[in-house]
């Protein structure tokens, strides 16, 4: 189980240098590095910015949030490509391997009531990515 409530707790501490452009250049160098190409609607506020191989999702960065989740096929890369934010690393977007306080998703994404529908003990990456888009 990979428990992420105390590293969402910290993205701020201390504040880093994040933006919109350095999300893009992330997930655009990610997709890259892949062969994968990268889906965003900017326009519909979307939460993430997907990097997807064949369709499926490998790795999701934020655009607001110092924050890069990837699978293990791509993690070593978001690390070396996003050093001021946090990477979290999953086997597959698919494996229900997270946990976290509602509490610290709400606080850091906004409307706790969102993720009632999350079983908090077990989540895949895929889940989180619904709950908050």
């Amino acid at each position: 189980m990979i428990d992420v409530s105390e590293a969402l707790a910290h993205l701020h501490d201390p504040p880093v240098a994040w933006s919109e452009g350095l999300a893009v250049e992330i997930a655009g160098s990610l997709a890259g590095s892949v062969g994968g190409t990268v889906d965003w609607d900017a326009d519909a506020d979307e939460e993430w910015l997907s990097v997807l191989v064949r369709g499926a999702r490998v790795a999701m960065v934020s655009p607001t949030l110092p924050l890069v989740v990837a699978d293990e096929g791509v993690a070593r890369d978001a690390r070396v490509l996003a050093p001021v934010g946090t990477v979290i690393t999953v086997p597959s977007f698919d494996a229900s391997v997270i946990r976290c306080d509602i509490a610290v998703l709400g606080r850091v994404f906004g409307e706790e009531d969102k993720f009632r529908e999350l079983r908090m003990d077990t989540f895949s990456a895929n889940e989180l990515w619904f709950a908050t888009v």
